[in-house]
């Protein structure tokens, strides 16, 4: 039984993975890397984003409604908007509360992006940014994510790179993604203009 559940299992894995492919991914280039950190710069793009009370497992879920429902339509233009990845999660202004951001597929500026129609949706336009980055695979707990944010901390300090920001957790798949599978990486604004690693 197993040899003809196998093949049925593996396409499903392919079919998940080329799924989370075919969407736009936020864009950067790498300024310098080293072992497994990267620093990379992005370009200027917008933000969806919703404030969330809950706890840090929850958070994504409590805010995805009201931002799937902004790029199905519920905007003043009621224009659908393509999903890219990765959703974004940090910590808020106060303790317990998150933002948690979609970004906005790269032809959208502030002019053209429609207004959201839900007083709890708020757009922003990010400025050009440097960040350090490290990528990891696997599930999406709050310990996984502390792991491996002490984990680029440390990196950081030893090459001598300010944090100018929170640090930001970028999930890039589905929560249908076997977990296994699941890319993450956390990212953490610089300060300095120009890196040499």
């Amino acid at each position: 039984m197993t040899r003809f559940i196998a093949p049925f299992v593996t396409a499903a894995l392919l079919s998940c993975s080329s799924l989370t492919h075919a969407i736009e991914s936020l864009a950067f280039d790498v300024v310098e890397s080293t072992n497994d950190i990267e620093v990379r710069r992005y370009a200027p793009h917008m933000l969806a984003t919703v404030r969330v009370a809950a706890d840090f497992d929850e958070a994504g879920s409590e805010a995805f409604r009201p931002l799937f429902d902004f790029i199905s339509g519920d905007n003043a233009s009621e224009e659908k908007i393509a999903m890219t990845a990765p959703v974004i999660q940090q910590a808020g202004a106060e303790d317990g509360q998150w933002l948690i951001s979609f970004v906005m597929p790269s032809d959208f500026d502030r002019e053209s992006l429609p207004v959201p129609s839900s007083d709890v949706v708020n757009v922003s336009e990010q400025p050009p940014m440097l960040m350090a980055a490290l990528q990891y695979r696997g599930g999406w707990s709050q310990s996984r994510y502390r792991q491996h944010e002490a984990k680029l901390m440390d990196a950081m300090s030893e090459l001598s790179l300010k944090a100018c920001g929170e640090s930001r957790w970028a999930r890039h798949d589905p929560p249908f993604m076997p977990w296994f599978m699941r890319k993450n990486e956390i990212l953490i604004p610089l300060c300095d203009a120009t890196v040499t690693l």
